[in-house]
């Protein structure tokens, strides 16, 4: 049994159950989380929503994704962003109390214990460290290039010529200037230190920083995952099981599709669905994962993962939207008169509509 296999194994019953209002979905979480006993977070999770006990875990996936997007966006407040906003990452002065920290790794290894790819828009160091290995100038490439270039013409910078620069061992970050060697305040940057320098540099960011609240979250991921089939893992290997891969191939999705009911692969509604869904952007056809499973990745064993099932909405008129069950990978196709209604009413329901959770 490798790595992958071990996160597949079904959780055992009974359930770890969660009681939510979606109007305050983030603080009903971590107040059901702190109050509850650690060692029942290794149990497989259902999700209630608004007091109504029929929605049972079918929505699971549409927790895990409206939570973590809630989570990961500047307003909570948790983390700090690259320059361009497309990474997130820990910060040297947290404004949220430590606890919070501690909480969101308990949700990252409940999506990954529960077999839920998430929204994690982290660096590879964020996988690194959970698999004990150091984070790398690489790495700080990916999440500033700017920063990581300047450290590399450093390196790269004549050694002769180093001094000349009048560079001292500090880093701004968070907007605070700090000194990487607190012994020697305004120590500069030589030919014999300049690595010495970059490699403190790259610690402080990803490492000695965030020591505290990185400290925290691990300890909330790994009570509910265990730390010895983490570490079984390469750092690729844990990104794309709890994140997934941006490798897409739309030809597998379509042949391992489904159709139930009156539906068929030539029912001309189908026919026209699929017309519709080739002439889609890139980024609708994603959009369109998102909406039908939950995830706009793909799993780490590829496309074939994905079974969408088809089937007809009940009751429905060409008024309707097509709506969506992300735990059956379910798409509910009203039978449009033409593929104009088809299209439209499909582009704005991938766009606008998340299924169950904007019922």
């Amino acid at each position: 049994m490798g790595p992958f296999d071990m996160f597949l194994v079904a959780a055992p019953a009974p359930f770890f159950e969660l009681r939510l209002n979606r109007a305050s979905l983030i603080e009903d979480t971590f107040h059901q989380l702190s109050v509850a006993c650690p060692s029942t977070f290794k149990r497989s999770l259902v999700v209630y929503f608004d007091e109504d006990a029929k929605l049972t875990n079918v929505y699971k996936r549409d927790f895990f994704l409206h939570l973590f997007d809630k989570l990961l966006v500047p307003e909570s407040g948790m983390f700090m962003y690259n320059d361009t906003e497309t990474l997130a990452w820990f910060p040297a002065m947290p404004r949220v109390e430590e606890k919070r920290y501690f909480l969101f790794g308990v949700l990252c290894g409940m999506a990954l214990y529960n077999n839920n790819m998430v929204h994690l828009p982290f660096p590879m160091a964020f996988f690194k460290k959970l698999v004990n290995i150091k984070p790398s100038l690489e790495d700080l490439r990916e999440f500033s290039p700017i920063e990581a270039g300047s450290l590399q013409y450093i390196l790269d910078y004549p050694d002769d010529d180093v001094e000349n620069m009048d560079m001292t061992f500090s880093v701004m970050w968070g907007d605070v200037a700090v000194e990487l060697d607190p012994k020697e305040t305004g120590k500069l940057v030589t030919s014999a230190n300049k690595k010495e320098f970059v490699d403190t540099y790259v610690n402080y960011i990803f490492n000695q920083s965030v020591e505290v609240v990185f400290e925290e979250f691990r300890k909330g991921f790994f009570k509910v995952c265990d730390m010895d089939v983490v570490e079984l893992f390469q750092p690729e290997e844990l990104r794309g099981v709890m994140v997934g891969k941006e490798i897409f191939d739309w030809e597998t999705l379509k042949q391992n599709t489904v159709y139930e009911g009156e539906y068929h692969a030539g029912h001309p509604n189908i026919v026209t669905f699929w017309e519709v869904f080739e002439e889609l952007t890139e980024d609708q056809k994603k959009a369109f994962l998102l909406f039908l499973t939950g995830c706009d990745r793909v799993p780490i064993l590829g496309m074939n993962q994905i079974r969408m099932r088809v089937q007809t909405l009940l009751n429905s008129s060409q008024q309707h939207f097509p709506e969506a069950l992300t735990c059956h990978s379910l798409l509910q196709l009203p039978i449009y008169p033409s593929k104009e209604t088809l299209q439209s009413r499909l582009i704005e329901a991938v766009g606008h509509n998340r299924g169950f959770w904007n019922e």
